[in-house]
Protein backbone atom coordinates (compact mmCIF):
# COMPACT_ATOMS: atom_id res chain seq x y z
CA UNK A 1 0.00 0.00 0.00
CA UNK A 2 1.07 3.43 -0.47
CA UNK A 3 2.34 5.82 2.14
CA UNK A 4 -1.27 6.29 3.75
CA UNK A 5 -2.27 7.39 7.14
CA UNK A 6 -2.55 4.60 9.53
CA UNK A 7 -5.78 4.52 9.97
CA UNK A 8 -6.59 4.07 6.34
CA UNK A 9 -4.15 1.84 5.89
CA UNK A 10 -5.67 -0.27 8.81
CA UNK A 11 -9.31 -0.15 7.27
CA UNK A 12 -8.08 -0.90 4.04
CA UNK A 13 -6.52 -3.84 5.46
CA UNK A 14 -9.36 -4.71 7.18
CA UNK A 15 -11.78 -4.47 4.14
CA UNK A 16 -9.49 -6.37 1.86
CA UNK A 17 -9.48 -9.66 4.41
CA UNK A 18 -13.21 -9.36 4.98
CA UNK A 19 -13.38 -9.55 1.36
CA UNK A 20 -11.50 -12.43 1.04
CA UNK A 21 -13.46 -14.08 3.34
CA UNK A 22 -17.01 -13.46 1.88
CA UNK A 23 -15.42 -14.45 -1.12
CA UNK A 24 -15.16 -17.83 0.16
CA UNK A 25 -18.74 -18.10 1.46
CA UNK A 26 -20.67 -16.44 -1.81
CA UNK A 27 -20.23 -14.71 -4.81
CA UNK A 28 -19.04 -11.06 -5.34
CA UNK A 29 -22.99 -10.21 -6.80
CA UNK A 30 -24.17 -11.41 -3.61
CA UNK A 31 -22.13 -9.49 -1.67
CA UNK A 32 -23.70 -5.89 -0.08
CA UNK A 33 -21.80 -3.03 1.26
CA UNK A 34 -23.52 -3.66 4.92
CA UNK A 35 -21.85 -7.08 4.95
CA UNK A 36 -18.20 -5.78 3.97
CA UNK A 37 -18.61 -3.42 6.30
CA UNK A 38 -19.39 -5.36 9.22
CA UNK A 39 -17.22 -7.95 8.39
CA UNK A 40 -14.64 -5.52 8.06
CA UNK A 41 -15.80 -3.46 11.49
CA UNK A 42 -16.30 -0.11 9.93
CA UNK A 43 -19.14 1.96 9.38
CA UNK A 44 -20.63 2.35 6.24
CA UNK A 45 -19.74 6.39 5.68
CA UNK A 46 -16.44 5.37 6.57
CA UNK A 47 -16.50 2.70 3.36
CA UNK A 48 -18.03 5.50 1.17
CA UNK A 49 -15.62 8.49 2.17
CA UNK A 50 -12.86 6.12 0.16
CA UNK A 51 -15.00 3.83 -2.00
CA UNK A 52 -18.00 4.93 -4.66
CA UNK A 53 -19.60 1.83 -4.19
CA UNK A 54 -18.56 -2.28 -4.34
CA UNK A 55 -17.45 -1.86 -7.67
CA UNK A 56 -15.26 1.13 -6.85
CA UNK A 57 -14.08 -1.20 -4.26
CA UNK A 58 -13.47 -4.53 -6.41
CA UNK A 59 -11.26 -2.44 -8.27
CA UNK A 60 -9.24 -1.47 -5.58
CA UNK A 61 -8.97 -5.03 -4.40
CA UNK A 62 -7.64 -5.92 -7.79
CA UNK A 63 -5.06 -3.38 -7.94
CA UNK A 64 -3.42 -4.57 -4.58
CA UNK A 65 -3.88 -8.57 -5.44
CA UNK A 66 -2.00 -7.52 -8.51
CA UNK A 67 0.28 -5.00 -6.49
CA UNK A 68 1.22 -7.68 -4.33
CA UNK A 69 1.64 -9.94 -7.09
CA UNK A 70 4.07 -7.89 -9.33
CA UNK A 71 5.98 -7.43 -5.99
CA UNK A 72 7.06 -11.35 -5.61
CA UNK A 73 7.39 -11.28 -9.46
CA UNK A 74 10.20 -7.96 -9.19
CA UNK A 75 11.70 -9.65 -6.02
CA UNK A 76 12.24 -13.20 -7.69
CA UNK A 77 13.15 -11.42 -11.08
CA UNK A 78 16.26 -9.52 -9.45
CA UNK A 79 17.48 -12.76 -8.29
CA UNK A 80 17.93 -13.89 -11.80
CA UNK A 81 20.04 -13.41 -14.06
CA UNK A 82 18.63 -15.09 -17.12
CA UNK A 83 16.40 -13.68 -20.06
CA UNK A 84 13.79 -11.34 -17.70
CA UNK A 85 10.90 -10.69 -19.84
CA UNK A 86 10.95 -14.62 -19.72
CA UNK A 87 11.16 -15.32 -16.72
CA UNK A 88 8.78 -12.70 -15.36
CA UNK A 89 6.04 -14.53 -17.56
CA UNK A 90 6.81 -17.62 -16.04
CA UNK A 91 6.95 -16.02 -12.46
CA UNK A 92 3.77 -13.97 -13.17
CA UNK A 93 1.99 -17.45 -14.54
CA UNK A 94 3.43 -19.22 -10.85
CA UNK A 95 1.94 -16.59 -9.09
CA UNK A 96 -1.47 -16.87 -10.34
CA UNK A 97 -1.54 -20.42 -9.80
CA UNK A 98 -0.95 -19.44 -5.98
CA UNK A 99 -4.39 -17.68 -6.07
CA UNK A 100 -7.25 -18.83 -4.40
CA UNK A 101 -9.93 -20.20 -6.59
CA UNK A 102 -12.57 -17.76 -6.06
CA UNK A 103 -10.65 -15.03 -6.45
CA UNK A 104 -9.75 -15.93 -10.27
CA UNK A 105 -13.04 -16.98 -10.82
CA UNK A 106 -13.85 -13.40 -9.37
CA UNK A 107 -11.59 -11.66 -12.08
CA UNK A 108 -12.54 -14.09 -14.94
CA UNK A 109 -16.15 -13.23 -14.17
CA UNK A 110 -15.63 -9.45 -14.14
CA UNK A 111 -13.83 -9.46 -17.14
CA UNK A 112 -16.90 -10.85 -19.22
CA UNK A 113 -19.57 -7.88 -17.92
CA UNK A 114 -19.63 -5.51 -19.65
CA UNK A 115 -20.37 -2.93 -16.75
CA UNK A 116 -17.01 -3.80 -15.04
CA UNK A 117 -15.48 -3.45 -18.62
CA UNK A 118 -14.44 0.48 -18.16
CA UNK A 119 -13.01 -0.28 -14.90
CA UNK A 120 -11.06 -2.98 -15.26
CA UNK A 121 -9.58 -1.08 -18.17
CA UNK A 122 -7.31 1.02 -15.88
CA UNK A 123 -6.27 -2.56 -14.20
CA UNK A 124 -4.77 -3.71 -17.39
CA UNK A 125 -3.36 -0.50 -18.07
CA UNK A 126 -1.51 -0.51 -14.91
CA UNK A 127 -0.54 -4.38 -15.42
CA UNK A 128 0.65 -2.94 -18.94
CA UNK A 129 2.68 -0.02 -17.22
CA UNK A 130 4.58 -2.40 -14.58
CA UNK A 131 5.97 -4.41 -17.84
CA UNK A 132 6.64 -1.23 -19.71
CA UNK A 133 8.86 -0.46 -16.52
CA UNK A 134 10.37 -2.94 -15.54
CA UNK A 135 10.95 -5.37 -18.34
CA UNK A 136 12.09 -5.45 -21.98
CA UNK A 137 10.50 -7.91 -24.16
CA UNK A 138 12.56 -9.13 -26.82
CA UNK A 139 14.34 -7.76 -29.23
CA UNK A 140 15.34 -4.38 -31.15
CA UNK A 141 13.00 -3.87 -33.86
CA UNK A 142 12.52 -0.71 -35.81
CA UNK A 143 9.62 0.20 -33.64
CA UNK A 144 10.52 -1.61 -30.48
CA UNK A 145 7.84 -0.14 -28.29
CA UNK A 146 4.67 -1.89 -30.60
CA UNK A 147 6.52 -4.43 -30.27
CA UNK A 148 6.75 -5.22 -26.78
CA UNK A 149 3.17 -3.85 -26.30
CA UNK A 150 1.92 -6.61 -28.55
CA UNK A 151 3.85 -9.38 -27.04
CA UNK A 152 3.31 -8.15 -23.74
CA UNK A 153 -0.52 -8.29 -24.91
CA UNK A 154 -0.23 -12.00 -26.20
CA UNK A 155 1.72 -13.48 -23.71
CA UNK A 156 -0.27 -12.08 -20.90
CA UNK A 157 -3.59 -13.25 -23.26
CA UNK A 158 -1.97 -16.76 -23.01
CA UNK A 159 -0.81 -16.33 -19.04
CA UNK A 160 -4.23 -15.36 -18.03
CA UNK A 161 -6.28 -18.32 -20.15
CA UNK A 162 -4.00 -21.07 -19.60
CA UNK A 163 -4.27 -20.05 -15.68
CA UNK A 164 -8.46 -20.38 -16.36
CA UNK A 165 -7.53 -23.78 -17.93
CA UNK A 166 -5.60 -25.05 -15.42
CA UNK A 167 -8.03 -24.39 -12.79
CA UNK A 168 -11.08 -26.32 -14.69
CA UNK A 169 -8.68 -29.18 -15.42
CA UNK A 170 -6.51 -29.28 -12.55
CA UNK A 171 -8.25 -32.80 -11.61
CA UNK A 172 -6.37 -33.93 -14.67
CA UNK A 173 -3.07 -32.35 -14.75
CA UNK A 174 -0.54 -31.55 -12.06
CA UNK A 175 0.50 -28.00 -11.31
CA UNK A 176 4.32 -28.57 -12.10
CA UNK A 177 3.50 -30.94 -15.79
CA UNK A 178 1.23 -26.98 -16.01
CA UNK A 179 3.79 -24.67 -15.43
CA UNK A 180 6.18 -27.22 -17.44
CA UNK A 181 3.40 -27.11 -20.35
CA UNK A 182 3.36 -23.16 -20.12
CA UNK A 183 7.26 -22.85 -20.38
CA UNK A 184 7.04 -24.78 -23.07
CA UNK A 185 4.51 -23.05 -25.05
CA UNK A 186 6.45 -19.21 -24.14
CA UNK A 187 9.42 -21.07 -25.21
CA UNK A 188 7.79 -21.50 -28.56
CA UNK A 189 6.60 -17.88 -28.44
CA UNK A 190 9.52 -16.64 -27.39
Amino acid sequence: METLDLRVQKTYRSLIHAFEELLNKKEFENILVTELCDAAMIRRPTFYSHFLDKYDFLTFFIRHKMNLIFDNVFKDLNQKSEDKAYQFFILVFKQLLKQPDNLLELIFSVQIKSDIITELKGIQEYGQSMLKKHVNTGKNYGNAIIVNEYKSQIVMGITIKSVYWYKINKNNISKEEMISLYEETLEKLW
